[in-house]
């Protein structure tokens, strides 16, 4: 599991921000499967379910804190609900270029929102 934690004594970079929302999918699907199988994830010695779901709650707490509407919704679709972009662009109503600009311009805000933190 290293890597997928925020740890907020680093200077974070918008590649830091993705890399930390890309690891919501990967904590999130690892959850999931635990699910479906029927076993528990601290079933593992060095898995920690408290910590993962704590991790999960901060990282969509820290999404939904996007001032911009437009900007948290994509946020919200493309990582936390898993969409593509190509996705995000149609329930957004906006192209496929517009998309990856929103998309640049909601990590700066959400960085500037976990520097504020």
């Amino acid at each position: 599991m290293e890597g997928c934690f925020i740890d907020e004594k680093i200077r974070l970079t918008r590649l830091e921000v993705d890399r930390m929302l890309r690891s919501y999918k990967r904590l999130n699907a690892l959850a999931r499967s635990s699910r479906a199988s029927g076993s528990r994830l601290n079933a593992c010695a060095d898995v920690d379910e408290a910590a993962i779901h704590a991790e999960m709650y901060k990282i969509r707490a820290q999404v939904l804190a996007v001032g911009d509407s437009a900007q948290r919704m994509l946020l919200y679709h493309h990582y936390i609900k898993g969409h593509t972009l190509i996705q995000c662009a149609k329930l957004l109503g906006i192209s496929r270029r517009s998309v990856y600009r929103l998309k640049n311009r909601a990590l700066d805000a959400l960085l500037e929102i976990m520097r504020t933190q």
